[in-house]
């Protein structure tokens, strides 16, 4: 059993990329983005058109509600279901999505760690907002020091994490980095990491969101504006979702809502560069998805790995 793994930044052109291999090598694309998952969210989150599906078919975009929250766990076990069907039924499965940690659990780089249930998450973000950040990390200091020293103060994300973990497991979070992880998965994948020029992606990424806007992410948000009252639920923090909502509400100015949620975006699209360039090696990297010879050295790269 054999796949083909495309990662990379937001806007970067992983799907455009994932629709070719898939019509060149009968494939299925697996959704491997933690926000294109929730049904709810189709505009912000860059799903797959409905041209898109007539091009390959698709899995794992749009099954689950938000109100559920998909973990590593849930979406690994759909993922490796959805491999094996495409492998019994003749057809090469690509995952394509831009969420690390998703891709390096599927590869068995991540320790498995328990889930974490929504009321330990809603209790540790109010115990932060409570306390602060810096006195909310005394705390965890007191419980797991190895992850309290190496947190940034500002670092509100990791923080939380830590502290749930704890919570849920009465472990530290180190302990659960240094357990076994299974291995041998890592030859039936085949890697392609797509990573433009930061002036490029930044520029896609602008228009990306423009488009959005266009498509109806307006409406979009205006349906999801209770998910403010609702920050743990990872859906929250999709790119753009809070700016328009302030708009719809209001708050600011259409012009000022794209302009910081295109800020955001282009943030979060520089934060996926280092992590891809420093945590994930790839075996064919793509800087620009417009030259035909990269492309088809890829596309060479792929019939050889498949045999």
């Amino acid at each position: 059993m054999k796949a083909v793994i495309i990662c990379g930044p937001t806007g970067s052109g992983k799907s455009s990329l994932a629709l070719n291999l898939a019509e060149k090598f009968k494939g299925v694309i697996i959704n491997a983005d933690s926000v294109q998952i929730y049904r709810e969210i189709k505009v912000l989150s860059g799903r797959p058109t409905s041209d898109d599906y007539r091009q390959a078919p698709h899995r794992l975009y749009g099954v689950m509600s938000i109100f559920k929250p998909c973990t590593l766990g849930i979406w690994r076990k759909m993922a490796l279901e959805t491999i094996k069907e495409c492998d019994l039924s003749g057809h090469l499965p690509i995952i394509c999505g831009g969420t690390g940690l998703y891709i390096k659990f599927l590869l068995n780089e991540l320790s498995p760690i328990p889930d974490i249930p929504p009321s330990i998450k809603l209790e540790a973000r109010e115990k932060l907002e409570e306390l602060g950040n810096e006195n909310f990390r005394e705390l965890l200091l007191k419980n797991d020091p190895v992850s309290a020293c190496r947190i940034k103060l500002g670092d509100t994300n990791r923080l939380l994490r830590a502290w749930e973990v704890f919570r849920a497991t009465t472990k530290p979070l180190s302990y659960w980095h240094e357990q076994s992880r299974e291995t041998g998965s890592q030859d039936k994948f085949f890697k392609v990491c797509l990573m433009p020029k930061r002036e490029v992606l930044y520029s896609k990424c602008d228009k990306r969101f423009l488009d959005f806007v266009e498509l109806g992410a307006i409406e979009e948000a205006e349906a999801l504006n209770f998910i403010t009252a609702s920050p743990e639920l990872p859906a929250s923090k999709t790119l753009g979702l809070l700016e328009l909502i302030k708009y719809t509400k209001g708050e600011l100015k259409l012009s000022e809502a794209i302009e910081q949620a295109q800020r955001t975006t282009r943030r979060y699209a520089k934060r996926q560069l280092t992590w891809f360039r420093h945590q994930f090696d790839e075996d064919f990297l793509i800087q620009n998805l417009c030259c035909r010879k990269t492309v088809s050295d890829c596309f060479e790269e792929i019939v050889n790995f498949l045999g």
